[in-house]
């Protein structure tokens, strides 16, 4: 029908790939400089997310590597509420509940051998039930040591990772409750099943050697539960639970992996949080690149649509174009990502890695990578947007005209609806982020952070023009040249606009993460500063770990005291309280101590607690329990349920769910535990600290194992140096941060000489020299940079103040916000750090050749 009007056919996959072809790729091969710096900011922020979850991730996904080859099929885990273990009766008790298979009895214990520590495994013939690389490997083991092929009695096989062993010579093995123990090595096992598990980092044994050599006498530590087949695994959950009582902790067997991720929770969402931020500072710099080429593509945008083409293929050529930038920059950043986090494993901070006892190895996330592409996709698409849009509504006819690419001064100022709602927006957004962090107290509370952030950046993007303008008026105010830079500020609002924002959010995040990070050191060290009052810590662990695990034996107690200059020793003792959702930590102590619990209490609460009448609690724990001051506390224990009075609650730092202290003689009563982490040293008045200590280390040399002497002072920078270890990385990423923004400096003014070269070169031809020149470019930097990091310091103090708020709601702890020296010379770092990315361009500027810059079209 001649009437008929027909809709023009959908472009297919050859269409498409001939105008990415023609229009899009020539041009990123035409402005090599361009793309390579859009193309290394998205790779510089799609690695740090990658590296972030991969070095967070590794914790609890070796772990998990490691549940599975030991559990195989195993369904469910039974195992004690502390370290004390299952009796045999409870190993018993497991095999006759209805619905179980196969009860696997394991003995799975850290051990340093030899001064290294490593894992020991232990199980008999049942283990074959699971089908899993342990099993395949005790199998051997407990079928060579029973052969009667020479092996001696309680040996031991050594994986293949274990150094300076070798078939018939013996190991010294010291166990974490202090006793130690010389085993024969019955051979070395090899082959890839025997390499896999915990990278071959252990000692495997038959079940009584291995109890012996762990200090459990005739206890193991777990039973692994294969169900009959149809059996449901909740049910069979429960009645396990009902038969064996509140004593055991009746799970699935990968609960260790959900610890040690629920340990790393807060960090990794703190520091995940600064590296989409850099994502969120390379878009500025991808917002900047595709404005200036829209600026520049005008007359080829204006002949497509002369020729009829309509404006949503020309949108959707911008955005494939920036869609190819950000899935090539994720691959890239993708693989730097991996090489970040597997170069960073071995760099983990003890605090965080002696709290797992697998060998940590690289196991990035499955969503790591998806996440990465998927944030950088949203970024590029996200920042090309305005300026794809802005392309496809140019009318032919005013694209074709001659103008100055950058001025889009006009356009900005038609837009007051839209910066209206931006503006309304932002100030909600900006409410809401302190409602959040008032509201929750949990992880919910961190997504303050980001919707001020996103709030300011609504709000600046709604004062556009006052920005801008106030940008043109410092830059005026600083000479001749400045007049001549704030007049290229007033014609291009959007690049001037873009790279302030880039300023204020690297200066902001990092006057944020140092201030936040410095605020909570300080706290911590005001927390344990009890610490320095004891004179001397005797403890096997290393100082800069907290001192759970290996114990000292209750005996080194009597040692101590009867040291020459020794007035009082007071024993300690860490372990983890095994319970739904996280672990807490218990503490248990034997007379008045300098344990925060303990300082931090009051008198009758300390009176309390030794009397066994009471116990302490931290304010974390009691937020997570509900639990206040004057309540009862119930507590799983060997001997059922145990209720204790509440008889205060305190401040203490924990990455866990809190802390619970006790006098030791409860926890040895409940728990069945024995012997010390730590023993606080007082001495006697007048006597000499130093030569006391070496008496001490004299009197521990010949112990199996090392003993570390410390002064209270070196306990509290260890705690120090350990919070500080755990914030890092964050910090780390913060200087990436300000980079970023340096490059993005670079990359405006390339973008702004590259423009101007016309105009630059008159003034060249009027007799201007290269150095004022050069100062023209210099001059808009300064005025861009020092208003975007007096911004950046504005908003990165309120950032602060919301982060110190939202980590004591999360730390349960009091944080007082103070202003961190540091924070204001790291905005000052990162100023200086956007002005050097001015200086090539500038050079660039002062070396243009006066007669090709004239007659630049």
């Amino acid at each position: 029908m001649t009437g008929e009007v027909r809709k023009p056919k959908a472009a297919g996959p050859a269409v498409l790939a001939a105008r990415l072809r023609l229009f899009n790729l020539r041009h990123l091969r035409r402005h090599p400089a361009r793309t390579a710096l859009s193309l290394g900011v998205l790779t510089v922020a799609a690695a740090l997310i990658v590296a972030v979850l991969g070095i967070y991730g590794s914790v609890g996904g070796s772990s998990g590597r490691l549940a599975g080859q030991v559990a195989g099929s195993a369904d469910i885990e039974v195992t004690g509420r502390t370290d004390e273990g299952l009796t045999p009766a409870a190993v018993h008790r497991v095999d006759e509940v209805d619905g179980v298979k196969a009860a696997v009895p394991l003995v799975r214990s850290p051990v340093e051998v030899d001064g290294e520590r490593m894992l020991l495994f232990g199980t008999d013939r049942s283990a074959t039930a699971l089908h899993s690389d342990l099993s395949d490997v005790a199998a051997d083991a407990v079928r060579g040591s029973a052969a009667g092929d020479g092996n001696e009695p309680g040996a031991v096989f050594a994986g293949p990772g274990v150094q300076r062993v070798k078939e018939g010579g013996t190991v010294q093995v010291a166990s974490m409750a202090g006793q130690s123990h010389r085993a024969p090595v019955a051979g070395t096992l090899s082959g890839g099943t025997a390499e896999s598990v915990n990278d071959g980092a252990y000692l495997v044994a038959p079940l009584p050697v291995a109890q012996r050599l762990a200090g459990l006498g005739d206890r193991v530590q777990s039973v692994l539960v294969v169900a009959e087949p149809g059996t449901e695994t909740g049910a069979l959950r429960d009645r396990l639970a009902t038969e064996l009582g509140p004593g055991a902790f009746v799970t699935d067997p990968s609960f260790r992996a959900d610890q040690a991720d629920d340990a790393t929770a807060m960090v990794r969402n703190i520091t995940l949080l600064v590296a989409f931020m850099a994502l969120v500072v390379a878009a500025f710099l991808i917002f900047n690149s595709m404005n200036m080429a829209a600026a520049e593509r005008r007359g080829e945008i204006a002949s497509l649509r002369a020729l009829g083409s309509r404006r949503a293929p020309v949108m959707r050529d911008f955005l494939l174009e920036s869609l190819l930038l950000a899935l090539f920059g994720a691959a890239v950043g993708s693989a730097l990502g991996y090489a970040m986090a597997g170069a960073s494993i071995d760099s983990l901070p003890p605090v965080i890695t002696d709290s797992v006892d697998a060998e940590v190895e690289l196991a990035v996330p499955a969503g790591a990578v998806p996440a990465a592409v998927l944030a950088a996709v949203a970024a590029s698409l996200a920042a090309s947007w305005l300026a794809a849009r802005r392309a496809s509504r140019v009318p032919p006819v005013e694209a074709m005209r001659t103008a100055d690419p950058s001025s889009d001064s006009g356009e900005v100022e038609q837009r007051r609806a839209g910066r209206l709602w931006a503006l309304g927006l932002g100030l909600a957004l900006v409410a809401l982020a302190f409602v959040t962090a008032a509201v929750f107290d949990d992880e919910r509370s961190f997504g303050g952070g980001s919707l001020l952030l996103l709030g300011v950046i609504l709000l600046a993007y709604a004062l556009i023009g006052p920005l801008t303008r106030a940008v043109a008026l410092l830059a005026a105010r600083l000479g001749p040249s400045g007049r001549i830079a704030a007049s290229a500020v007033e014609r291009a609002p959007r690049r001037a606009w873009a790279t302030f924002m880039t300023v204020l959010l690297a200066v902001a995040i990092g006057v944020a993460t140092t201030g936040s990070s410095q605020n909570t050191v300080d706290a911590a060290s005001k927390n344990v500063s009890t610490l320095a009052d004891t004179d001397l810590m005797v403890q096997r662990a290393s100082k800069d770990v907290l001192p759970v695990r290996p114990l000292l034996p209750r005996e080194t107690q009597r040692e101590l005291a009867g040291t020459d200059g020794v007035r009082r020793v007071v024993a300690g003792q860490f372990t983890y309280l095994n319970q739904p959702e996280k672990r807490a930590l218990l503490l248990g102590m034997d007379g008045p101590s300098n344990a925060t619990a303990y300082r931090l209490a009051s008198k009758e609460a300390r009176a309390e607690l030794l009397a066994g009448r009471g116990a302490v609690v931290s304010g974390t724990y009691a937020k997570d329990k509900g639990l206040s001051k004057g309540d009862t506390l119930t507590l799983p224990t060997a001997k059922g349920e145990q209720h204790i009075k509440v008889a205060d609650v305190v401040d203490y730092v924990s990455m866990d769910a809190g802390l619970i202290a006790l006098s030791l003689d409860r926890v040895a009563q409940w728990y069945g535990l024995s012997g010390a982490s730590y023993y606080e040293v007082m001495l006697e008045p007048g006597a000499d600290k130093a030569a006391v200590r070496h008496r001490i280390e004299q009197q521990t040399e010949d112990k199996p194992y090392p003993v570390h002497v410390l002064d209270g002072s070196e306990s509290v920078k260890a705690t120090e140096s350990a919070v500080e270890q755990v914030g890092s990385l964050a910090l780390a990423l913060q200087w990436v941060i300000a980079g970023v923004a340096g490059l993005a400096l670079l990359n405006t003014l390339m973008l702004s000489v590259v423009e101007r070269r016309r105009e630059l070169g008159i003034l060249r031809a009027l007799g201007s020299s290269r150095r004022y020149v050069r100062r023209v470019i210099l001059t808009e930097a300064t005025a861009v940079s020092v208003l975007g990091g007096l911004a950046g310091l504005a908003v990165g103090t309120a950032l602060h103040y919301l982060s110190t708020d939202v980590m004591a709601e999360a730390l349960a702890m009091d944080i007082p916000f103070k202003v961190a020296p540091a924070a204001l010379g790291l905005a000052v770092g990162a100023i200086l750090i956007a002005l050097a990315g001015s200086i090539p361009p500038a050079r660039r500027a002062g070396k243009l050749n006066v007669v090709q810059a004239i007659g630049y079209e």
